[in-house]
């Protein structure tokens, strides 16, 4: 587990994060003390209306018949009136605002990812990201529901009994109650430091099972062809069994705090009566108002009975803020376009002395130089992990070079602004990305204006149109990463997406993956004579495709 924060930097972090919401959250403090208190007062009240009627009952005529039955009564109904409304709105209004808390957070957590991948965030899976995305926020939504608010609570209960307490002259017990709350404080903080253990190994197999889950599914015909679901089914039985043991854990010690605070509590009420007889005898306390503190403190049992998962998510809230807090504070990776400037295309592409390498790894290329025109394209040729894809990116500004200098339309790269840099470029990426919907809804998402006879066209160029028209149209469900085309189609479908951009340079990136030679030649011709007039720039391994463009660059 991360160095946890201590709680009061946790606190700052909360704060800052829920401020937006803190009209809401103290309209629903003051809520859930108007609620707690009516609850007690009807306990309390209804103690000193039975005693008090018990004394008339069995005194002297004249005291029965002045006794005061309306007020009391009248009290009750009240109380329990108020109670009923008081939580309602409370639920409403702590609720709607701990639901736009959670809203902005996880926006913004989304917003520091973003730009860290790639980048410092890279090293982390896809099913962890998502744990911090989506459970962790999640988790925070008790930091008010479950945590500050009960806290809060119990904080002006005690105060109101307190002052109820020193007011009827009852200090001995105004003097326990403060002594006994103190050191269930001091006692719930510091036995529930043991729960770190299993709250680490609950974060840890949750990231665990997420990722694991994730990976599954998107390499599920491996996972079915290598027979390997017994193994993960195993697996994900023992992180099921560890998930068990570590909650069983930390439910058998919020029990055991529970079942103190409780019996703490009323052991305090009796003591409070007991102590109040000598009161009563000396005419310095009534017998009801006696009554009414015994039956007041029982009353907060339900305030303070909360508190005992209050501090065991404690720590689970400081262990949470301690991973957010590692994404927010994850270095940015260098922006390639740093200024404001825009591009005009001129026809030409300047890379002057570039370079580039990973953060603290060896050098992927350095010092290379060319000058791309629409009549002098350029293949980019090398072995595997030399670094073509990743000069492809550094072109587009998805990397900002670690030396030398990028240029297009006069405008050096570090002085553009990165929207107007970016849409000069088409690029087809190594792994192509297909989306879960219909063929046009992939296409349209280069060109959201596009026209059905421009995806035709752009579906013609990639030699996809029989087959579209084969499967039903434009309409087409693709499925998910593409699952109902072939591994060539899913390409050629995402060749016509970048065909269908109209930018002055087009970067490819092993466009015929997975294609046989016959259509890859054909396709290569095609792109060729649709591209006249465009910059294009394509890393290949093949040489016979090399050889046709008019430039080769060696990594």
């Amino acid at each position: 587990m991360n160095k946890l924060p201590n709680s009061w930097a946790t606190l700052q972090w909360l704060s800052q994060h829920f401020k937006e919401a803190k009209t809401s959250l103290f309209i629903a403090i003051l809520l859930a003390l108007t609620t707690a208190i009516s609850g007690m007062a009807l306990l309390g009240v209804a103690g000193w209306f039975i005693g008090a009627a018990a004394l008339a009952g069995i005194s002297a005529a004249g005291a029965a018949v002045t006794f005061n039955l309306f007020s009391p009564s009248a009290g009750i109904r009240g109380f329990a009136l108020g109670r009923t409304v008081s939580r309602y709105l409370e639920r409403l209004i702590s609720h709607k605002g701990t639901f736009e808390v959670m809203q902005h957070l996880r926006t913004k957590m989304f917003g520091h990812i973003i730009p860290r991948i790639p980048g410092s965030l890279s090293a982390i899976s896809q099913g962890h990201l998502l744990e911090r995305l989506f459970k962790d926020v999640e988790r925070l939504e008790a930091a008010w529901l479950e945590q500050a608010q009960p806290a809060l609570l119990a904080l002006g209960i005690s105060a109101a009994l307190a002052l109820f307490l020193f007011l009827t002259g009852q200090h001995i017990s105004f003097v326990l109650l403060l002594g006994l709350f103190i050191a269930l404080g001091l006692w719930l903080f510091y036995s529930n430091r043991n729960v770190l253990q299993p709250l680490d190994i609950i974060s840890t197999e949750q990231e665990a099972l997420r990722s694991e889950t994730v990976q599954a599914l998107t390499g599920l015909p491996e996972v079915i062809a290598y027979e390997i679901r017994s193994r993960l089914l195993q697996r994900w039985q023992a992180r099921f069994q560890a998930l068990a043991d570590a909650e069983q854990q930390l439910v058998r010690q919020q029990a055991i705090n529970g079942a103190l605070i409780q019996g703490a509590v009323q052991v305090l009420g009796v003591i409070t009566l007991l102590l109040a007889v000598p009161l009563v005898q000396g005419t310095q306390l009534t017998a009801p108002l006696a009554l009414a503190s015994l039956l007041l403190i029982f009353g907060g049992v339900e305030v303070y009975q909360p508190l005992a998962r209050t501090a065991q998510r404690w720590w689970e809230t400081r262990a949470t803020v301690a991973r957010m807090r590692e994404i927010e504070n994850a270095p940015l990776p260098v922006q390639a376009c740093q200024g404001s400037a825009i591009p005009h295309a001129d026809g030409k592409l300047q890379v002057h002395n570039l370079g580039f390498h990973w953060h603290e790894q060896k050098t992927l290329f350095q010092q290379v130089s060319f000058t791309a025109t629409p009549n002098n394209s350029v293949a980019i040729v090398g072995p595997s992990g030399a670094g073509k894809s990743t000069l492809l990116h550094c072109l587009m500004g998805l990397q900002a070079a670690s030396e030398g200098q990028i240029s297009f339309g006069g405008i050096a790269q570090d002085t553009a602004d990165e929207g107007a840099w970016r849409q000069q470029f088409s690029l087809l990426l190594q792994q192509q990305q297909l989306f879960t919907g219909s063929l046009r809804d992939n296409l349209k998402i280069a060109n959201p204006h596009a026209t059905d006879d421009e995806l035709w066209q752009a579906l013609r160029l990639a030699r996809l149109e029989e087959l579209v028209k084969q499967r039903g149209g434009l309409d087409f469900m693709i499925g998910p990463e593409g699952l109902h085309l072939s591994g060539g189609q899913a390409r050629r479908l995402s060749l016509a997406r970048v065909l269908l951009r109209d930018t002055p340079i087009v970067l490819l990136d092993e466009p015929f993956t997975g294609l046989e030679a016959r259509t890859a030649n054909a396709l290569m011709n095609d792109i060729k004579h649709a591209l006249q007039g465009k910059i294009l720039i394509m890393v290949t391994h093949h040489r016979e495709h090399a050889h046709i463009l008019d430039k080769t660059i060696y990594l």
